[in-house]
Parts: C-alpha cells; sequence; structure tokens
C-alpha cells in the first residue's frame, strides 16, 4: 500500500485513466482485476485482444511515466496485424516488463 492507502495496482490504473483523458482518448477499455496471482512481479498488466496476440505483463512502477508507456505500447500493438510488436519499436519503459504472450483462440 501506499501513502494515500491504494495498491500500486489501483495507482497504476489511476494513472493510465488520466494520461488517456489528458489526450482526450476513449477508444481504450480498462477493466480492473484484483488479482493476476503475479506476486514476484506485482503491478501487472493483461493487454487482452481476440484477434491478435495478447501479453501479460509486470513488474511496472505505478507512476505516470510508466502510464504512459504502456500506453504508446498498447497503440504500437493494436497498429499490427498479429500484435507482434518489434523489439525496437517498444518504449524503453517497456522492456524488461514482458512476462508471457498468449496466441488469440482461433474458434473452430
Amino acid at each position: 500500500m501506499g501513502p494515500d492507502g491504494r495498491t500500486g495496482g489501483e495507482a497504476l490504473v489511476q494513472h493510465v485513466r488520466d494520461a488517456l483523458q489528458s489526450a482526450n482518448r476513449t477508444d481504450v477499455d480498462i477493466e480492473k482485476q484484483a488479482c493476476l496471482w503475479n506476486c514476484t512481479r506485482h503491478c501487472s498488466v493483461a493487454f487482452r485482444d481476440e484477434k491478435r496476440f495478447s501479453y501479460i505483463t509486470g513488474g511496472h512502477e505505478p507512476s505516470r511515466e510508466q502510464a504512459e508507456a504502456i500506453i504508446q505500447w498498447f497503440d504500437a500493438h493494436g497498429a499490427t496485424d498479429r500484435g507482434e510488436v518489434p523489439f525496437k519499436s517498444w518504449p524503453p519503459r517497456m522492456k524488461g516488463h514482458f512476462i508471457a504472450r498468449i496466441p488469440p483462440f482461433e474458434a473452430t
């Protein structure tokens, strides 16, 4: 818990929301999750996508700068066909935070 009584995840969610609001963005859905069971790398973010690869990330600093990097990576992901963002295009603050890449679910 931080000095304001919020968890790091709660603070990070607010920073992401504030950054999106400052940019007048309404195209991103944020869903809070109580826990992703990623205790050793808390402050996790899941990027879910039905058509592209989805990702689990962790170890994020609950800061505005990290929130902006998350949004930048999210935008780069959305600009791809398969959700594969070239490493050289990642915001520096996103490097080292990726835990898992999940292929899209293909219904048969």
